[in-house]
């Protein structure tokens, strides 16, 4: 894997206020990740523990950073451009024979604006930039009581399969 790769980011304008880039996790990352994951109404839909410390958020960005040099997935960070701040992240996980797990996870401020509908189109128009493996399944698995979420799928092209929502990419 080239170190352009490494180091790409993917630039989203939209409204000015809430332009966005995304680009691979790091450990500094560490801090605002795991306030996001502490919020509550985060939390209530999410598969980390409530009791998730600092330390787990480290270790999981470790599992990601190594994920992503081995090509078994990525995680990228949503940057808010206007500040710096970052407000969330999404990744594909788990890439065995084509097929990998998706995830996300936004700052609850900024819930119903629209920025996890443009980072999922961004990012399945982008995956040969970041995910160098064969990709043509993604899966999603989501909590049903969280109807935001099924919503977004839906919106992105995703199809419910008994407990799974599947995206099928070429």
């Amino acid at each position: 894997m080239s170190a352009h790769k490494e180091k790409e980011v993917i630039t989203v304008s939209s409204h000015n206020d809430l332009a966005f880039d995304l680009r691979p996790i790091r450990h500094k990352d560490c801090q605002a990740i795991w306030d996001i994951l502490k919020d509550p109404h985060v939390q209530s839909f999410n598969d980390y523990s409530a009791d998730i410390t600092k330390g787990d958020v480290y270790d999981f960005i470790q599992g990601d950073i190594e994920s992503f040099y081995n090509q078994q997935g990525i995680r990228l960070v949503i940057v808010l451009r206007s500040t710096g701040q970052v407000i969330g992240s999404v990744g594909i996980f788990n890439i065995i024979n084509g097929q990998g797990i998706l995830g996300f996870e936004l700052s609850s401020q900024y819930f119903g604006k629209g920025i996890m509908q443009k980072v999922l189109a961004m990012l399945f128009g982008k995956l040969t930039t970041f995910v160098p493996a064969p990709l043509n399944t993604i899966v999603a698995l989501v909590n049903p009581n969280n109807s935001s979420c099924i919503k977004l799928l839906t919106k992105c092209g995703f199809q419910q399969h008994d407990a799974h929502w599947i995206k099928y990419v070429t």
